[in-house]
């Protein structure tokens, strides 16, 4: 075989090796499984009394997007809740008197949608944090006057990559308490219903300890392979 022969044909692989438009970057990760977590759900005069129930976190379903150039890794997926709805009675207290019932939904459907980008994420580097966001609504009576509502719990989660590698991808993500949503915040207009975070146990996260992500197949790595395909028809034919 001539060495302009062999010269083509290793330009020919080095061409078909090479990810078309930049996709080599992002690095995409799938997983699916159960995780740990819980958020807290209340609804009360003022964020002082008593009103809710504890929403418990189950099975996760999530593709993770990460891009070690710009230092980012984007989540989207979504996250099943139980119970996802429940009756609760409303009661104030001494300071914020006033009672009533309600019925407290948590996310859509049974389950809580996100798509959150962190940034400034490294391997082993510290933990990054982004806002993720859980939807809340409510419909009753309080104090023989009918009411409903819409609003979101603000929650801090945080992140951290633990370990890279061709097939998968390792990070830990933490249950954190959380003060954003603030006492006192008004959640049901023209009332004084709150959503009451005194108790300091509102969560939005999964506990997760070296939580292994798969990789997934993507265009890039099937234009490699296309790639190195041709090229080896073409020696092949050149024999």
């Amino acid at each position: 075989m001539k060495i302009t022969e062999v010269l083509r044909i290793m330009a020919t692989l080095v061409i078909g090796l090479v990810p078309i438009g930049g996709l080599a970057q992002i690095q995409t990760y799938h997983y699916s499984g159960a995780v740990n977590g819980w958020a807290d759900v209340d609804l009360s005069p003022s964020g002082l009394g008593a009103g809710g129930f504890e929403a418990t976190f189950g099975a996760l379903s999530e593709t993770l997007y990460y891009n070690p150039t710009a230092g980012t890794l984007e989540q989207v997926g979504s996250v099943t809740v139980n119970s996802s709805s429940a009756p609760v009675n409303i009661q104030g207290s001494i300071f914020a008197p006033g009672e009533g019932s309600a019925t407290l939904t948590v996310g859509n459907n049974g389950s809580v949608s996100f798509d959150d980008i962190f940034t400034g994420v490294s391997l082993g580097g510290p933990e990054t944090g982004t806002t993720m966001l859980v939807p809340i609504s409510a419909s009753g009576v309080y104090d023989g006057r009918a009411f409903t509502g819409n609003w979101d719990i603000d929650i801090q989660n945080y992140l951290t990559i633990d370990a890279v590698g061709p097939t998968s991808l390792t990070f830990s993500e933490a249950s954190l308490d959380s003060f954003s949503a603030g006492q006192g915040v008004s959640v049901v207009s023209g009332t004084d219903l709150r959503d009451a975070t005194s108790d300091d146990t509102y969560y939005y996260s999964w506990d997760v300890d070296a939580l292994a992500v798969t990789a997934v197949p993507d265009e890039a790595n099937s234009l490699a392979l296309l790639g190195l395909g041709l090229s080896a028809l073409a020696l092949f034919r050149r024999r």
